[in-house]
């Protein structure tokens, strides 16, 4: 059927590349959706190739068009994508929205204001050092039982680095 929808297409002269690359992008989605029947998906996933992906819950029943070289979900100007920058668009089965539970042995990062950092489940007694990007010593501190560290950032804007138990992160202050 779908070799005979292709046939159909080369005869008829009115439609160009950019449909054809419109129906076979839509009929791929069809296909892999016909494919994951027993799945159950949950989402239309669209996927960017800059590496953005965007989800439109199914039971919401989003609706995908082609408009003018875009491809449009739900008819809305804000969900239009260009379909020379849409990597792929599929199904995506379970909940993507959740919230991964963290490792225990995962350092966390919490801004308590605009000043001020708190750093927890760190190593007791642990050194914890701020330094611009030139290399020069802001601030140092150790942790306290807890496992945790509260840093005051410089007023001025910029790039500091965070370093503590061999793990480094990039803080920028605006």
């Amino acid at each position: 059927m779908f070799l005979k929808f292709i046939d159909f297409l080369r005869l008829n002269k009115k439609y160009n590349f950019m449909n054809l690359k419109q129906i076979i992008l839509a009929s791929a989605c069809i296909l892999t959706g016909m494919m994951s029947v027993s799945a159950e998906a949950t989402y239309l996933t669209v996927e960017l190739n800059a590496g953005n992906k965007y989800n439109f819950l199914l039971a919401d029943k989003p609706v995908v068009t082609f408009k003018s070289g875009d491809l449009v979900v739900n008819g809305n100007s804000e969900t239009s994508y260009s379909i020379e920058g849409v990597k792929n668009f599929h199904f995506t089965e379970g909940d993507v929205t959740k919230v991964e539970q963290l490792s225990s042995e995962e350092i966390r990062i919490v801004s308590l204001d605009e000043a001020t950092i708190q750093l927890q489940n760190l190593d007791k007694q642990a050194v914890v050092t701020l330094m611009n990007v030139s290399g020069m010593l802001i601030s140092s501190s150790k942790t306290n039982e807890d496992g945790t560290a509260i840093v005051s950032l410089p007023k001025t804007k910029g790039v500091y680095i965070l370093s503590v138990a061999g793990k480094s992160f990039k803080i920028i202050r605006k």
